[in-house]
């Protein structure tokens, strides 16, 4: 894989924040693989955080999103109109190849995630 674009919606990212009652935030993303006959992946959260009652929460460590690709798209229910971009290396065992992505924000109500979080009354109440 080298270059992933989604393009921007019609949603204002901070009204899909408002509306999203809890989950995580995920503001960049790390190391990870994908099985690419089933499409089923794994990725770390390198910067993340806590949604709660519809605004940012602690940061989270140690997080992981793991899910299907095919399935998670069409899962997407919010796209926000913010367009970023990134770049990086994407590869194993010394080899890597330039990768870009762009994306706006968006919401995907159902995907794993797991890892360490911190134990806010939020997740005790869970």
């Amino acid at each position: 894989m080298t270059n992933t674009y989604i393009a921007p919606g019609k949603d204002d990212p901070e009204a899909i924040l408002r509306d999203t009652s809890h989950g995580v935030f995920v503001k960049a993303m790390g190391g990870g693989q994908v099985n690419t006959v089933t499409g089923d992946f794994v990725f770390a959260v390198t910067e993340g955080y806590l949604i709660e009652n519809g605004k940012l929460g602690a940061p989270i460590r140690g997080a992981t999103l793991v899910g299907n690709g095919p399935k998670a798209l069409l899962l997407v229910d919010r796209v926000g109109t913010d367009l970023g971009f990134s770049t990086g290396t994407c590869g194993k065992d010394g080899q890597g190849a330039p990768v870009t992505d762009a994306q706006p924000t968006l919401r995907i109500p159902a995907l794993t995630v797991g890892g360490e979080v911190p134990m806010t009354e939020y997740w005790k109440n869970r």
